[in-house]
């Protein structure tokens, strides 16, 4: 996995996992604004950005946590306290590493545990693999279509630097790629983590749109499993992060306040 380190001395880091067809420029600006408390790690998943994993094995959830240890593991030589931050696509992973692995505060935001039923895992499987068909024949409207899907629709619009940057990531993306992703680790082929989400003793901070209806009912259901659960609803759509940075950033650094100062 290729990552970006942005390193001020911090004893403190915080490890952001991006969506599906963005990278570790999804977080750019975001990382030049929290630096000041923390450093940041952004890393490309597989099949994203500049990623060189293999393709000619399966990337399951539990290759992609291993992968995903290999880089955290050592971090703790240099870091007391350790964040980890995952948005939609990025977020599953992130959930399902802190289920398996030891961070000390975990940030999710617009994500899910997976689908509760097998029918509904395989129905889901079915519209990945459209998908990854639709994204190899014709990437360039791929991407126009999947910008304009109404989960993706912001509470207001957003500037035309922004919605550029965006789009640019996007188009930039290689196809195989993330077909592949799609493929092997799409919400789909996600295993089911419901039931195990009692388990997750650490502070975790659930961030979701007002405006995105679904992934805010998941969110609440999801808050009434974790024992030390904040759920923090913003006036966004899907992707908080863009459309409000700052109150993001303001959300976010309150959040490690209290999970480890008070």
């Amino acid at each position: 996995m290729h990552y970006q380190l942005t390193h001020n001395g911090h004893d403190h880091v915080m490890i952001m996992l991006h969506g599906f067809m963005g990278d570790s420029r999804a977080f750019e600006q975001a990382a030049g604004r929290l630096s000041h408390e923390m450093d940041i790690l952004r890393i490309d998943l597989p099949g994203h950005g500049t990623d060189e994993s293999e393709r000619s094995i399966i990337w399951s959830f539990d290759w992609l946590i291993e992968q995903l240890n290999q880089l955290i593991e050592p971090l703790r030589q240099n870091y007391k306290k350790l964040t980890l931050y995952g948005y939609s696509m990025g977020g599953r992973i992130a959930l399902y590493y802190a289920l398996n692995y030891s961070v000390d505060a975990l940030i999710l935001e617009s994500t899910s545990p997976g689908l509760k039923q097998s029918t509904e895992r395989q129905a889901r499987q079915h519209i990945d693999e459209a998908r990854s068909v639709r994204l190899e024949t014709d990437y360039q409207q791929f991407v126009e279509e999947w910008e304009q899907l109404p989960l993706f629709k912001p509470a207001a619009p957003l500037s035309d630097t922004t919605a550029a940057k965006l789009h640019t990531m996007r188009s930039s993306q290689d196809p195989q790629g993330l077909a592949k992703a799609l493929r092997d680790y799409g919400t789909g082929s996600q295993p089911d983590l419901w039931p195990k989400l009692s388990l997750l003793t650490i502070p975790v901070l659930l961030l979701t749109g007002r405006q995105d209806e679904k992934f805010k009912i998941i969110n609440q259901e999801m808050a009434e499993h974790l024992p030390a659960c904040q759920h923090t609803e913003v006036s966004a759509g899907h992707s908080i992060h863009v459309e409000h940075p700052e109150i993001f950033d303001t959300i976010v650094l309150e959040f490690i306040k209290e999970a480890y100062y008070v």
